[in-house]
């Protein structure tokens, strides 16, 4: 332990450098080391719409998910805004970007760029990353994909402003 630090501060820099390993993966496609920092049990919320990946477990699912994205997105890149921790968990607001190229769960190509935040939430427990879920923008990222925009012509200024709002 460092002079003047608590373990408790240890805990949370070590649960920040946990989350970051898995940002690093997804933004370098590199899932060689993906055991070394999800267990076993690891569960995605984000993955149990989908009756196939809600079924995967462990380091399994996370590789699937990177794979899944990356052929999805090019330039797919995580950029971290901030990151807090606590005991167990890692909270991080990310910058989400990239070029939708490729299969997106079963929504074909559509060759947009797209810039959203999201908020990414990791539960860990003995030094690896045991369940994950997201808070997601996810109507700016399907406006800026174009597969959603204004019910009527009145709101489409709106939906325009909302589609780049944030970056």
């Amino acid at each position: 332990m460092k002079h003047g630090m608590s373990s408790l501060e240890e805990i949370e820099k070590q649960n920040i450098r946990i989350a970051r390993r898995v940002f690093e993966a997804f933004n370098t496609g590199d899932v060689s080391k993906v055991s070394e920092f999800i267990g076993p049990e690891y569960f995605n919320h984000e993955s149990q719409a989908d009756p196939r990946r809600g079924k995967l477990r462990g380091p399994d699912e996370v590789i699937d998910t990177i794979k899944n994205l990356r052929g999805a997105f090019a330039d797919l890149y995580y950029e971290e805004k901030e990151t807090v921790a606590s005991r167990d968990k890692a909270v991080s607001i990310m910058q989400v970007s990239g070029k939708h190229v490729g299969n997106f769960f079963g929504i074909a190509p559509t060759g947009r760029s797209f810039s959203y935040q999201a908020v990414h939430i990791h539960r860990i427990a003995n030094g690896k990353v045991v369940e994950h879920r997201s808070i997601r923008d996810d109507l700016r990222f399907m406006m800026q994909l174009g597969l959603v925009g204004p019910g009527s012509p009145q709101y489409a200024p709106l939906f325009e402003v909302w589609k780049g709002a944030i970056r």
